[in-house]
């Protein structure tokens, strides 16, 4: 690959995508995207300071470009999860939802039941997130 092109995979012809620096990101397309991040500290004891602990574009995250289908296809399946202000709903494709890791496995058996566009990919990261404490949606 030449060291001018873009190092970035569309992951088996799905919507997701994976950068390997975020010089990458910003030449794929900039800042329209929904990131799906791990939560890689301790349950805190008042949860809503877990929204303390999130910072954006990490190398890690999965990505969906904003221009996708990812909440009409994904919402249902992800469920509900907690918003900064603890109530629970599906996740805010313009804000922040926190899905605790107790939900990752059922997260993984509504999207293999379904197989929507590039489940492969969300459950193989969902794995991989079952080693923190859950992860994040951050929306647009």
């Amino acid at each position: 690959m030449d060291t001018d092109e873009m190092k970035f995979s569309l992951i088996s012809e799905s919507m997701f995508l994976k950068f390997q620096s975020q010089d990458d990101r910003r030449k794929y397309g900039g800042s329209c995207f929904i990131e799906l991040q791990f939560c890689k500290v301790a349950v805190p004891e008042v949860m809503e300071d877990i929204f303390k602990h999130y910072d954006n574009w990490r190398n890690d995250s999965l990505y969906v470009h904003g221009d996708s289908q990812f909440y009409t296809i994904y919402s249902s399946i992800l469920g509900h999860g907690v918003y900064p202000n603890m109530k629970e709903g599906y996740f805010d494709p313009w804000g922040i939802t926190y899905f605790k890791s107790c939900l990752i496995e059922e997260i993984i058996e509504r999207a293999i039941q379904s197989k929507p566009v590039g489940y492969e990919v969300l459950v193989e990261w969902l794995n991989e997130a079952k080693k923190y404490n859950g992860f994040f949606v951050l929306g647009l």
